[in-house]
């Protein structure tokens, strides 16, 4: 499910399992300013998502939307 936000971007959350081809480990990690548990991460794949929560609970693997929007296309 997507959470629509502005300019056209949106949250989704990743549910497991976390082992599709569109699930990329984290290379980086860095935090956004003014949030709490916010980050910026840089994924194998070259693009760059932001994540809010414990990225722990991600086992350093996200969900690349870009790579899974651009396959459908």
């Amino acid at each position: 499910m997507k959470i629509w936000l502005d300019a056209g971007s949106y949250a989704e959350p990743d549910e497991g399992p976390r082992n599709t081809r569109h699930h990329k480990r984290i290379v980086s990690a860095a935090p956004i300013p003014g949030t709490r548990s916010g980050k910026t991460v840089t994924l194998e794949c070259g693009h760059v998502v932001r994540t809010f929560g414990d990225l722990a609970h991600a086992g350093g693997v996200v969900l690349c939307t870009a790579c899974r929007d651009a396959r459908r296309e």
